[in-house]
């Protein structure tokens, strides 16, 4: 199969998160190569939609991950956009072909509905790199009521794309700066949920886990089950809990606190 510029994407409330494909030049990373347009018959190009590029602290050249910051205001509700990538530069030197992300603002976030990919027309080439473990990806949202109350670290770093399946026995550690209420801990404010890796949409399926704190620490874990047996183990040596072509999420509810 082609390589795709465009391997995942996230929007959200601050940010457009783009995990490339492929490896791009850094020198094409501009803000005249990544558009926003008002979705529809005749698309409406949004300007300035992003904050500049700063390559050095916005693009990751080993997860291949640009964050591109939101600076319009001129967002609506409920309403279609599409940011397209254009005019990018492989390591080969080749303009690659245009792609387009396409999704749906509402409640200050969205999740893509698509990605538009044009076949270049490549000849399909395998490859296996033994360096990175199975892809498996964490991620983390929240948006706090209290801006005196927030995340100061997550075990894993949020946004890393490749975990072992047995990784740290599938506890994940949430560091706030201050101990949440114990009434917080449980599935109705810690929701974690994962979907399958392709192409295609897919639909973020909810995953029961328990919900821990440290006795004295502003740590809250958070154990995902095992995969293979019939009553589920937690934070058990020797389980998988996370399975290779899926990436997994926790949404952390904003009502959260002290």
């Amino acid at each position: 199969m082609a390589l795709y510029l465009i391997d995942q994407a996230t929007v959200g409330c601050y940010s457009v998160a783009i995990k490339f494909g492929r490896t791009i030049k850094i020198s094409s990373l501009k803000n005249e190569n990544f558009k926003l347009v008002l979705a529809g018959a005749t698309p409406t190009q949004i300007s300035t939609p992003f904050e500049t590029i700063n390559t050095i602290k916005d693009y990751n050249q080993i997860s291949r991950i640009l964050t591109l910051y939101w600076r319009t205001t001129e967002l609506s509700e409920d309403t279609d956009y599409c940011i397209i990538a254009e005019n990018l530069i492989d390591a080969s030197g080749n303009i690659v072909a245009t792609e387009e992300i396409e999704f749906t603002w509402a409640n200050c976030g969205a999740t893509p509905n698509a990605i538009e990919v044009q076949d270049p027309g490549l000849v399909p080439v395998l490859i296996e790199d033994k360096s990175i473990k199975p892809d498996i990806d964490v991620s983390y949202s929240i948006i706090a009521k209290n801006p005196n109350f927030y995340i100061e670290e997550t075990i894993p770093s949020d946004g890393d794309f490749y975990l072992a399946n047995d990784y740290n026995d599938g506890r994940v550690i949430v560091v706030f700066n201050e101990r949440p209420a114990s009434n917080f801990l449980s599935n109705n404010f810690f929701t974690c949920q994962r979907k399958k890796i392709q192409k295609g949409p897919s639909r973020w399926e909810t995953i029961t886990a328990e919900v821990k704190m440290h006795s004295w620490k502003p740590e809250v874990y958070i154990d995902f089950p095992s995969l293979e047996d019939a009553t589920p183990s937690y934070f058990t040596p020797g389980k998988n809990y996370f399975e290779k072509g899926y990436k997994y999420r926790i949404k952390i509810s904003k009502d959260v606190g002290i």
